[in-house]
């Protein structure tokens, strides 16, 4: 008999028989942990990035609390898409980085999110254009198929055609 669980991702209540288990919790569906795991690495990711090209942090260092608040900030956006603004805003915030004094950690990110919650829209509709090129690309691919079933006709090098237009 099966038991009702609930999704620990979505929430949805299911019974064990619909929903998978992986580990000690329950999933709607194997594509929802996936999706889940997906943006749990991203969202590692991007701390990372920003602790090591920015802030200089070594393997094992705690990063800074403010740190996840900030990212929280801009949860409006996919993690990629705030990991892709970072990187395109690598050489700016390095450069002002370097020739501007910071007091603090907390000042040195509120200065560096500044910079990049600036870009990130300009990131977003860029990442949904080319999503959107990239669909319209795969609806339009044309099967090639076997041409050789294709009729082709095989001239001779006659320019007898080239000369009649001349005498025209």
């Amino acid at each position: 008999m099966a038991r009702s669980c609930k999704c620990h991702i979505t929430g949805e209540t299911g019974t064990t028989d619909t929903f998978v288990k992986i580990g000690k919790y329950y999933y709607k569906s194997q594509e929802i942990y996936d999706a889940e795991q997906r943006q749990k690495e991203i969202y590692k990711s991007l701390i990372d990035y920003i602790c090591y090209e920015f802030l200089g942090y070594g393997d094992g260092q705690p990063f800074p609390t403010s740190l996840p608040k900030k990212i929280k900030e801009l949860s409006f956006y996919d993690y990629e898409t705030i990991l892709e603004t970072f990187q395109k805003c690598h050489d700016d915030i390095c450069y002002w980085i370097e020739h501007k004094q910071f007091e603090t950690e907390y000042g040195k990110l509120s200065y560096i999110f500044a910079m990049v919650k600036s870009k990130l829209s300009d990131v977003h509709s860029d990442r949904v254009r080319r999503e959107k090129q990239s669909e319209n690309t795969k609806k339009t691919e044309i099967e090639c198929g076997d041409l050789s079933s294709l009729g082709t006709k095989h001239r001779g090098k006659d320019i007898s055609s080239f000369l009649n237009d001349d005498e025209l």
